[in-house]
Formats: C-alpha cells, structure tokens, sequence
C-alpha cells in the first residue's frame, strides 16, 4: 500500500496566529479578572465573546492557505475551498494577490499571498537592474509563488499521471467552519443573558 505524500502548504499567514494569541490571552485575563470579583455571569459571557472573536480571526486570518500536491493545488480562503487540478491550470499570474487561472474559467485569488507593494516595487527595480546588468549564470532566477505553481504543474504533468492531474476544477463552501461560528455565534447572543 502507497501512501501520497502530505499536501505543502505553500502560503499562509502565520501573523494571525498572533492576534489569535493576544486575544485569547487579553480574554482570559479579561474573564479572571471577572470570576475573581465574583461577577461569573459576565465572566462566561466575556469567554464565550473571545472564542467568538478568536474564531473570527481564525477564519480571516489563520485558516485560509495555498497547499499543493501531486494532483494540484487547493486555495482556501475565507468562504471557499477551491481545488484545481494541474491539468486545468492554464497560467499563475502576481497582481494583488497570487492568482490561479483555471482553464475556461474565472481567476482564483489566494488570499494568503498578498503582494505587498513594496515588495512589487522591488521586484520592478530589480527586472529594470537585470536588463542594464548581466546576471551570472550561477545565479539561477528567483522564483516567486505564482511561477513556482507552474514549475510544479509541469513536474506533475511531466510524470504522465493524467488521472490524478485531470478533473474538474471544484468550489467547496466552507459549510463546518462557518456552522461552528454560527453556533458560536448564537451562544454569544444567548450569553449576553447572563449578564
């Protein structure tokens, strides 16, 4: 029995597991300071609306992601979950975010891999730098997240397995995390009773 190798996670925003940290803890001190005055009510309440934040924040900023395997890449954002073969990969492109575009399709933006303008800025500098000046041949190109998803659709179509590269190009809702927030959600609502 072969097993597949475990998807790569290409891009994804490791700065929101701060603010998930520094809300937790603020939330946990904020709900202490509340059981230790005896106000337990409004201790729970205070729990109930940090885990409803830290969620929020899970859901916007820690969750979404750019993972890659052998049969393509799986761009998830806030509300979907889009998975594109490597055989429906026409083109990556760097504009705002990375873009994904799918063959007869509409562009796939992967919202954990913002392009910063400075770092574009550079990138122009030093294309205008590269054409006045020679590179050396040891220094191979810089490759950035959009051409490196090309350099790994042509590994994975080079290696001739079509029927793990082909398929339909699928959107997925992101029905359970969203469900979870929603009953969170209303629990915060009804905790605001306890008050």
């Amino acid at each position: 029995m072969t097993t597949s190798p475990s998807p790569l996670v290409v891009t994804s925003n490791r700065s929101g597991w701060v603010w998930v940290g520094l809300c937790g803890l603020i939330g946990l001190f904020a709900a202490y300071d509340c059981f230790a005055r005896g106000y337990v009510g409004l201790g729970l309440t205070v729990l109930v609306w940090t885990a409803l934040l830290i969620a929020f924040i899970a859901l916007v900023f820690v969750l979404p992601r750019l993972t890659v395997d052998e049969a393509g890449a799986t761009v998830r954002n806030v509300l979907f979950s889009v998975r594109v073969p490597w055989g429906q990969l026409e083109d990556t492109r760097s504009t705002m975010f990375v873009e994904l575009l799918p063959r007869g399709g509409e562009p796939v933006r992967v919202w954990a891999a913002p392009q910063s303008a400075m770092k574009r800025g550079r990138a122009s500098l030093r294309n205008r730098a590269q054409l006045e000046v020679e590179v050396p041949e040891e220094r191979g190109p810089r490759l950035d997240v959009a051409s490196s998803l090309l350099v790994e659709r042509d590994r994975a179509l080079s290696a001739g397995n079509n029927a793990v590269t082909s398929g339909p190009v699928t959107r997925t809702f992101l029905k359970r995390e969203w469900s979870l927030f929603g009953a969170l959600a209303v629990v915060a609502l009804v905790s605001l009773f306890l008050v």
